[in-house]
């Protein structure tokens, strides 16, 4: 199986352009390997091959997951089942090969062996009804093209729109302002002594007046 090709980063133009410009050719990539991969003549090492091919095509989806949103994460977790179910079956192939190279297997393992094997077939079928239902429906392939084709949105201005949205929830908040400390109760200053009048002076007695000569 033709292993898939990594993204061709580009510094010179934006993340989304890059996006556009590789995504669509993994894509193609990734449903010819999963063509090849369905058929009833794939081997074991080909269908663990596909599994690493879909882990690969996974984690590169999910690097764009912030500029696409929820439509594609909804096809990252189409892939990620087909990892999963190839992911066991892998298991399957690998315990039941441990179990062959031991010697003088006991009947109850020769069993265990047979059922690891019937149980790796019916997970490859499952394989095959998942990928014909979520990859080989007719046009399907298109849509991911398409999809993965259009000018995703700059992330700066998905950034400033959640702002705006939190910004629009959150009540205006008043400021705090720090209460003073209480003055002390100011000394009572006993009043002024009400300054009595003095009495009026009495004119000079004219006996007592100094005769001058």
């Amino acid at each position: 199986m033709k292993k898939s090709r990594s993204v061709d980063w580009n510094t010179a133009i934006s993340a989304g352009e890059n996006a556009r410009r590789a995504l669509p050719r993994l894509t193609r990539e990734f449903f010819a390997q999963g063509r090849a991969a369905t058929t009833p003549a794939a081997s074991p090492a080909e269908l663990h091959a596909f599994r690493l091919a879909a882990k690969h095509f996974r984690y590169t989806l999910e690097l764009f997951l912030p500029m696409y949103g929820p439509r594609l994460a909804e096809r990252v977790d189409q892939v990620r089942k087909i990892q999963s179910l190839l992911g066991d079956r892998q298991d399957c192939v690998v315990l039941g090969e441990r179990l062959k190279k031991k010697d003088g297997l006991p009947a109850s393992l020769h069993a265990t062996i047979e059922k690891l094997s019937a149980d790796g077939r019916a997970i490859e079928e499952r394989f095959r009804r998942h990928w014909h239902a979520a990859f080989d429906a007719p046009g399907e392939e298109a849509a991911w093209i398409r999809y993965l084709s259009r000018r995703p949105p700059d992330p700066r201005r998905r950034l400033h729109g959640v702002q705006a949205h939190l910004l629009s929830r959150t009540a205006p908040v008043e400021p705090r302002i720090s209460a003073s400390p209480p003055m002390p109760p100011e000394a009572s200053v006993p009043p002024e002594k009400a300054k009595r009048p003095s009495a009026p002076r009495r004119a000079p007695d004219p006996e007592h007046l100094p005769i001058h000569k």
